[in-house]
């Protein structure tokens, strides 16, 4: 076996991806699985995913810890490591890349049952199953160079956006960790993480989703206004990464050996309220930075973390040796939400010449009859459309059956999904909801539904917070993620029952009651109860009939 030069690229031995709970990882397994079996994955040795622990949202940075702990029960001599040195010698040894896609999509209703990692995107490639954004996304990762030889390498990342780059103009070899960024306006950045660069790659301070003013103040805006964003991927050498690990983790004996355990004082913060990677971890970095800063920064970012913890993250943290590269020729499209779907949807089909140029993008869909689609800026997906679809702009079409004319409001958002009810009976869920409803934001704060302030449109509908919470929801708890406001119906077509919902204000008293009386769902419950193989059939079964029209209609010209 030839021995690899130090420019050569070394094959990934670990590609891992995070899931927020079982179920969610199970579904995610299968998708990898499809993927090996058609060749795409054949550079990486081992493919994992690896769930939050005991389905509960323990942070980017609790579940990258989490993921390290299992590659080295995987990689340890005897199934453990004995100590935390000779972790560290089987993590020189590795190349891990870890893609976090554990998230419930919550401001991305439509497909928070798939992950965001496997939304549907447009392309012209040849595939031999539907492209979807983990497709496109994990082949830049793979492609990254090696890190610094024998140091190992980890490198993590977030899996909502697509980020395109020249991976050649990257240099990983620096020890430590090597944060990347890309420079943007500083209205955009404040909506994310912003390096304040010092000289020869260093980072000054992190300044997690700061305003313009802080971004000034700080010095984070460069001569020719721009700032410097956080891109959402780091890589680190093994001796970093056990360094993250000692300052939440221990090996304690067990009777198979010795075992990580999360240490006293952190495993209630994990397991209660998570570690961010960007917040507790970044925030703590850089030559300027300060327990002061810093406790501030995280705070501001809704760190709940008590002084004591705070303050013993930051002297374990802030010394880690740190490379900052800014990449000059960089884009990205995030899909995180709704209205960003339809818009980083188009514009990725906009770039590729050999696709048409359409007002609305249709894809994994099948017209057949009297199907047509019109309307502007509107995403129709996994639909097999017999009649015209009438949009009126920003809307979302996922999963509908349309054998008769159908139109949907400017900024009406639409999916209709396959699962289980209460009683294990197969019906079709049926949600909807205004293109910029965000599922998370609580009901008090001005959370939205069809477009309408929830609580207006609660009035309106007669429909009291007892309909749609349960008693131990609190009302500061009430969202659109656990408000039971999506009706199950038994027969596919019947979702048409529901279009009055956008239109609160001309439904009729028997609408209003047809709703109070209706079995309804949470999203949240919609989660558990939706059948992750039926989705995912059905955009096999629709983009394998596209395909195979547009190969014979190519052979007929």
């Amino acid at each position: 076996m030839p021995v690899l030069s130090a420019k050569m690229m070394q094959p990934w031995d670990y590609l891992i991806l995070t899931a927020a709970s079982a179920q969610q990882a199970s579904a995610y397994e299968d998708q990898i699985r499809l993927r090996r079996e058609a060749g795409d994955l054949s550079q990486v040795r081992h493919s994992l995913v690896v769930p939050d622990i005991d389905d509960k949202r323990i942070g980017s940075a609790g579940s990258t810890l989490h993921c390290l702990a299992q590659v080295l029960r995987r990689e340890g001599p005897h199934g453990e490591v004995g100590d935390f040195e000779e972790a560290s010698s089987v993590l020189r040894r590795l190349r891990i890349l870890i893609v976090h896609a554990g998230g419930d999509s919550r401001r991305l209703p439509a497909y928070s049952h798939c992950g965001k990692i496997f939304v549907p995107v447009p392309t012209a490639r040849t595939s031999r199953i539907p492209v979807t954004l983990f497709d496109l996304l994990i082949p830049v990762f793979l492609a990254f160079p090696n890190g610094p030889q024998g140091g190992g390498q980890i490198v993590v990342a977030s899996g909502d956006a697509l980020l395109r780059f020249g991976v050649s103009d990257l240099d990983l070899t620096c020890p430590g960790m090597t944060l990347l960024g890309s420079f943007t306006s500083p209205e955009e950045a404040a909506r994310h993480g912003v390096f304040c660069a010092g000289s020869e790659g260093s980072l000054r301070l992190y300044l997690q989703k700061p305003s313009v003013d802080a971004q000034i103040n700080a010095g984070a805006v460069n001569k020719a206004g721009h700032s410097i964003l956080d891109l959402g991927v780091m890589c680190m050498d093994a001796s970093t990464a056990i360094r993250l690990m000692r300052v939440f983790l221990e090996l304690t004996p067990a009777a198979w050996g010795p075992t990580f355990r999360w240490r006293a004082r952190i495993q209630d913060v994990v397991m209660t309220q998570g570690i961010d990677l960007y917040r507790e971890i970044c925030c703590a970095l850089g030559t300027e930075a300060t327990f002061t800063r810093y406790s501030r920064g995280v705070r501001a970012s809704g760190s709940k973390l008590d002084a004591a913890i705070l303050e013993q993250l930051f002297e374990a943290l802030n010394g880690i040796r740190i490379h900052l590269q800014v990449l000059g020729n960089c884009s990205f499209l995030h899909f995180g939400t709704t209205r960003q779907l339809i818009s980083s949807g188009i514009a990725l089909r906009a770039e590729d010449a050999t696709l048409p140029e359409e007002a609305v993008l249709v894809l994994n869909s099948q017209l057949h009859g009297q199907g047509k689609v019109s309307g502007h800026h509107a995403w129709v997906e996994g639909c097999c459309i017999g009649a015209p679809l009438v949009l009126g702009g920003g809307n979302v079409a996922v999963g509908l059956n349309v054998l008769e004319p159908l139109t949907l409001s400017p900024e009406a958002c639409l999916d209709v999904s396959a699962g289980t009810d209460r009683n294990g009976k197969s019906v079709w869920f049926v949600r909807c909801c205004g293109v910029d409803d965000d599922f998370k934001q609580t009901a008090a704060t001005g959370a939205t539904f069809c477009g309408k302030p929830l609580f207006d449109w609660m009035r309106v509908a007669g429909v009291r917070a007892s309909d749609l919470w349960p008693p131990e929801v609190s009302e500061q708890s009430y969202t659109l993620w656990n408000a039971r406001v999506c009706p199950a119906e038994t027969e596919h077509l019947s979702f048409r029952r529901w279009l009055w919902m956008f239109d609160v204000e001309r439904a009729t008293p028997e609408q209003k009651q047809s709703f109070l009386a209706a079995d309804r769902y949470s999203s949240s419950q919609i989660a558990s109860c939706l059948s992750q193989s039926a989705f995912h059939n059905r955009r096999w079964m629709l983009w394998s009939t596209a395909s195979s029209s547009v190969q014979a209609g190519r052979r007929q010209l």
